[in-house]
């Protein structure tokens, strides 16, 4: 720090010793650019707020006044890209980010890019203000997965791809639909539930985020009753027997509310297009292990159909869907 007497310091004097303090200040980083954050989380916490995760191996560093090293691309968990390869800036000694060493060339990880703390500026970059980066060593993913006392854990990394990409939910919606209309509202992190119309009413499909697949079609029962997934007119109709077309010449329609079972794994590893047998219970039970619904049928108005099968006018509903790793 400068320290002098204003008084008595000619008016040239005074300006160029005004001059050699700002000259002082321009050769000293910026406090704007110095790191000052708290610790935000495990990975699983701090990954949310993170605009880019992948996984990747570390080609070569780049040191020097703004180190970098360059990654390749081997998986993307969230986000885009459009390229295979990146450039991630790393530690300077001022942003919140980790030095080079930690990260050797060859090395394979999880990154979780742009997070708070970062700084990355026009780029991409690696924040230290949490646990943005996992090891994935011997089909392990190694470090702080998902524990508040910073503990290093480590966990199979198909496991923790799980966790990753459909983390625990427990949601509810409601709603009012009438004939015809289809109903969709995203919940999770990945999935949408939908009531798709039918001549008489809906049916229950939930989808995943990319694929067209119905993932609670493997609700039981599969034979003999009607589904708890169709919602047809006569299930809610005083007379159910009036309905001459209805499934199984059943009594009644299912109870009210509606329990249904989904899961990623529907049409994936569970009944897939080259399965070429009926789905087993262990499977049925492995989908419901992962998620569950209930829909109540609120309220309801019907309308004349043929062979005596009302259909469904409007119905007001709630809906609870629970489910994850």
């Amino acid at each position: 720090m400068f320290i002098w007497k204003d008084r008595g310091i000619p008016g040239i004097k005074r300006k160029m010793a005004w001059l050699a303090v700002g000259f002082c200040f321009s050769i000293i980083p910026s406090f704007a650019d110095a790191c000052s954050c708290t610790w935000k989380g495990p990975f699983l916490t701090v990954s949310k707020d993170a605009v880019l995760v992948i996984r990747g191996r570390i080609i070569r560093h780049h040191a020097g006044p703004s180190p970098t090293m360059d990654v390749l691309v081997l998986e993307t968990l969230k986000g885009a890209l459009l390229d295979s390869g990146m450039v991630v800036q790393m530690g300077d000694g001022m942003h919140c980010r980790p030095i080079l060493d930690g990260f050797p060339p060859d090395s394979e990880w999880i990154l979780a890019l742009n997070g708070p703390g970062s700084k990355p500026g026009k780029g991409l970059a690696l924040s230290h203000c949490g646990e943005y980066w996992l090891r994935v060593e011997n089909g392990d993913v190694v470090g702080n997965i998902d524990d508040s006392a910073q503990r290093v854990r480590r966990m199979p990394l198909a496991e923790f791809l799980n966790r990753f990409r459909y983390p625990r939910f427990e949601e509810t919606m409601k709603g009012r639909i009438t004939a015809g209309e289809r109903f969709q509202r995203p919940f999770g992190s990945r999935f949408v539930f939908i009531l798709e119309p039918t001549p008489v009413g809906w049916d229950i499909v939930i989808t995943e985020y990319g694929r067209d697949e119905n993932l609670s079609r493997l609700t039981p029962p599969f034979h003999f009753v009607p589904n708890p997934r169709e919602i047809e007119g006569w299930q809610l109709s005083d007379t159910p027997a009036d309905c001459t077309s209805r499934p199984y010449a059943a009594e009644a329609g299912p109870e009210n509310p509606r329990k249904f079972i989904f899961s990623p794994d529907v049409g994936a590893i569970i009944d897939g297009p080259a399965a070429g047998r009926s789905v087993t219970i262990e499977e049925v039970t492995a989908v419901r292990r992962f998620g569950r619904g209930t829909l109540e049928i609120l309220s309801f108005g019907l309308e004349p159909g043929k062979d005596g099968c009302p259909k469904i006018g409007w119905m007001y509903f709630s809906v609870r869907l629970e489910g994850g790793y």
